[in-house]
């Protein structure tokens, strides 16, 4: 027998080690897909879906919890974090910007955040045109309480998933992904890429009545 076979999956003190399987993406596209579309590439079809996936389970833990716990909407979560962390009262479209929505949004959220007491208006000090948004003491105790947890929960997911030295590396990847995003949005988008449609499908009769 060859040594090296016999010695597989076995650890120090002659007991078996379990095999390890390694985890599926969620998401796989099927077996003819590059027939199907021949300008693309099943695998980084399956890498761009299954980053959009895995980016919907993470926000939603946040969300879920924010939700349950505060009766925050994930915008006004943001909203409370970006004032506070400015450390200063913020314009709401400077607001806005660092949140990625609409002044007009911003001005409904800003709007239910003041009546439940956690955001206040104030005029401007150097232009009476234009207000200045700050979080109140309530507010502050929320987010207290809610950015540690978030940030710990954080920590437990992806330790869980990844080593060190693996988060190191997947931060470098995820941020030419990133960067590849950035240069595509100032290209057009490809038009005119074949597909090659299957057989129509096969049309189910009505039952009569």
């Amino acid at each position: 027998m060859n040594p090296s076979k016999r010695l597989s999956g076995v650890a120090g003190g002659g007991r078996s080690r379990p095999p390890v399987h390694a985890p599926e993406p969620l998401i796989r596209v099927g077996a003819d897909f590059e027939e199907e579309y021949p300008g693309a590439s099943a695998l980084a079809t399956e890498c761009f879906i299954n980053l959009f996936r895995a980016g919907d389970l993470l926000l939603d833990l946040h969300d879920r919890q924010t939700r349950a716990d505060y009766q925050l909407s994930p915008s006004g979560r943001q909203v409370l974090a970006v004032v506070e962390g400015a450390r200063r009262p913020l314009e709401p479209s400077e607001i806005a910007e660092h949140v990625l929505i609409t002044t007009g949004t911003m001005t409904t959220i800003l709007d239910t955040l003041e009546k439940r007491g956690l955001v206040r208006r104030m005029a401007h000090p150097d232009d009476h045109r234009k207000l200045l948004v700050d979080i109140t003491p309530e507010a502050q105790s929320i987010v207290d309480e809610l950015l540690p947890s978030l940030h710990a929960r954080e920590r437990d997911v992806i330790c869980a998933a990844l080593s060190t030295s693996e988060q190191r590396a997947f931060l470098g990847l995820i941020a030419r992904v990133q960067q590849a995003a950035i240069q595509a949005s100032a290209k057009a988008p490809i038009r005119g890429a074949l597909r090659r449609r299957h057989a129509p499908r096969l049309a189910v009769e009505e039952p009569t009545v």
